[in-house]
C-alpha cells in the first residue's frame, strides 16, 4: 500500500486544520480540534496507548488515511460527537462504552472520583455510594473502582440510560457491588441511607437550551433540561438528600451553567467549590449537617 506521505504528526493537524474548516463543536471529551484531531486519528490508528513520541513520525499508508478521512467527513457531516462515532468515551482515566441513549461522561466530578475526594472524605469511612441522574453509568463505576470497599446505588428516569450502565457495570465485573434502578431520584431507594451521595444532574436553563450546538443535539434531552433557571433538580437534591444521607455523609453535586443560580438562590449555605484543572468551580459539596432545614426550601423551577 502506498504511503500518503504524511507522517503521524502531520495527519493530525490536518486533521485539526479540517475539523476547524468543518466549524464543529467541541466538548465531548476534547475542548479544541488538535485534541479531537488527535483522538480521531489515533482511535484509527490503533495507536491511542502508545507514547506518543515513539509513533509521531510514522508513515500514514493511503489505506489508513482514508479511514481517518472518512471519520472525518462523517464527524463534519453529521455533527455527531466523536465519542458516539466510536461508542468510547474517557471518564476519571477510566474507557467507557456509550451510544446515543446516555449522555457522553463529561462531569467534573471525575477530577476528584480517582482521588477519593480527599482531603475532604477519608475513603476507608465510605461504605456506601449513591449516584443519581447515573446515565451510562459511569460516575457510578468510578466509584466503585475509587472506593473498593463501597456499596454503590445508581438511579437513572431512563430505561435506555441504564442499558448502557449495565454494559458499563459488566465490562468492570462490578455487579455485585453495583445496583442499578430505575427511577425518580431517591424514589427506588426510599429509607436508605448513604455515606456518600453524587449527582450530576440536568441543569441546563430553557434560555441555554434553545441554543445548544448540533453535537449536543445527539444527546437525551432529558440528560440537559433543568428548568427556567436550571434548578429543577438541583432543588430538589438539596432538599431531599439530608434524609438519604447517613449523619457524617456528604453531598456532591455538580451544578454547571446553573452555579450562579444556585449561589444566588441558597446565599446562606456554606458550599466548598471544587475548582477544576480549567478554572472552573461548578461542583459543590455539603454536609449531611450543613443541609438540615432546607425541607421546607422553595423551589425554583
Amino acid at each position: 500500500m502506498n504511503n500518503t506521505g504524511l507522517t503521524i504528526e502531520e495527519t493530525i493537524l490536518k486533521t485539526a486544520r479540517s475539523l476547524e474548516q468543518g466549524s464543529v463543536t467541541f466538548g465531548h471529551g476534547t475542548e479544541c480540534a488538535e485534541d479531537e484531531a488527535a483522538w480521531l486519528v489515533l482511535h484509527v490508528a490503533g495507536l491511542l496507548d502508545a507514547p506518543f513520541e515513539e509513533i509521531a513520525r510514522n508513515a500514514v499508508d493511503e489505506a489508513l488515511h482514508l479511514e481517518i478521512e472518512g471519520v472525518v467527513v462523517e464527524r463534519i457531516s453529521s455533527r455527531k460527537p466523536l465519542a458516539y462515532l466510536f461508542q468510547e468515551a474517557w471518564f476519571a482515566g477510566i474507557p467507557f462504552y456509550i451510544d446515543e441513549r446516555a449522555i457522553i461522561p463529561r462531569s467534573h466530578i471525575g477530577e476528584w472520583l480517582s482521588e477519593g475526594f480527599e482531603p475532604w472524605i477519608i475513603p476507608d469511612r465510605v461504605d456506601s455510594i449513591l449516584d443519581l441522574c447515573t446515565g451510562g453509568g459511569s460516575i457510578a463505576v468510578a466509584s466503585a473502582l475509587a472506593f473498593p470497599g463501597a456499596n454503590v446505588d445508581a438511579i437513572d428516569l431512563s430505561a435506555e440510560a441504564l442499558e448502557v450502565a449495565k454494559i458499563n457495570r459488566q465490562r468492570y465485573q462490578l455487579e455485585q457491588r453495583l445496583r442499578l434502578f430505575e427511577g425518580d431520584l431517591f424514589a427506588p431507594v426510599d429509607g436508605h441511607r448513604y455515606d456518600l451521595i453524587l449527582c450530576n444532574p440536568p441543569y441546563v436553563s430553557d434560555s441555554i437550551m434553545a441554543e445548544l450546538p448540533l453535537e449536543y443535539r445527539h444527546e437525551p434531552p432529558l440528560a440537559f433540561s433543568g428548568g427556567s433557571l436550571g434548578l429543577t433538580l438541583i432543588d430538589r437534591l438539596l432538599r431531599e438528600a439530608r434524609e438519604h444521607l447517613t449523619p457524617e455523609g456528604t453531598l456532591i453535586i455538580e451544578a454547571g451553567s446553573a452555579s450562579e443560580a444556585v449561589n444566588q438562590h441558597y446565599p446562606d449555605l456554606p458550599f466548598i467549590w471544587l475548582t477544576s484543572a480549567n478554572g472552573e468551580s461548578v461542583v459543590f459539596m455539603l454536609t449531611a449537617a450543613e443541609l438540615e432545614g432546607l425541607s421546607s426550601a422553595p423551589s425554583h423551577s
